[in-house]
């Protein structure tokens, strides 16, 4: 069963969200914002996002890894369900990394997305940018999946880590890319068959006048 506004804020009381803001809390579900980190396939680091400079703009095409200003303490018995706002769905970005998160779960929200869309999608710093219910988990789940050992919890995760841009692997290419490289290739064809013919036409006659 999904929470309602009063169940979400009972938990929020008890310390389920960092970072909280009543604005963002609706009927059933709390909007998430865009975090401090992002990772654009292709470059060599993370960028950091700030007030002075909010914005991150995604090609067409691109892969990115996402972060979410509010951090989540999950407790044993609830877990959440994410999804993009339907502002970016329909400019075409989709969420790729999956759509749940684990009771127990600690820390920074990653999100690995593509742009499938025409055009870039600008994304801003702070700006609600997904969107999380949660559900009360009946039952015993035991412990967590990474360490069963000695806590209910798993280690806090803080940011983008070096195994997340790994996972998503080298530069990409995007449609932007591609469009570069052929008016490029229209370049090189524009200029340089005049003068191929031109070389050609030449050995031609050469060759005809020596026979």
């Amino acid at each position: 069963m999904f929470l309602a506004r009063k169940e979400i804020e009972k938990l929020v009381d008890k310390g389920l969200i960092q970072n909280y803001k009543e604005d963002y809390l609706h009927q059933c579900s709390y909007d998430l914002r865009l975090g401090r980190e992002v990772y654009l396939v292709g470059k060599e680091a993370p960028e950091k996002l700030s007030g002075d400079a909010p914005y991150v703009s995604v090609p067409p095409g691109q892969f990115a890894i996402l972060t979410c200003y509010e951090e989540l303490q999950m407790p044993k018995d609830h877990m959440g369900f994410i999804a993009l706002r339907s502002t970016f769905k329909f400019q075409g970005l989709v969420n790729i990394s999956g759509f749940h998160v684990d009771p127990t779960h600690q820390g920074t929200l990653l999100f690995a997305v593509q742009n499938v869309g025409p055009t870039d999608i600008r994304l801003k710093y702070q700006d609600p940018t997904f969107t999380i219910f949660f559900a009360e988990v009946k039952g015993d789940t035991g412990a967590s999946r990474e360490d069963e050992k000695q806590t209910q919890f798993k280690p806090r995760l803080k940011g983008i880590r070096l195994q997340d841009v790994q996972l998503l692997g080298g530069s990409s290419i995007t449609i932007s890319k591609l469009q570069k490289e052929i008016e490029q290739l229209r370049f090189i064809v524009f200029v340089y068959t005049p003068l191929v013919v031109a070389v050609l036409g030449t050995l031609v006659e050469v060759f005809w006048s020596k026979k």
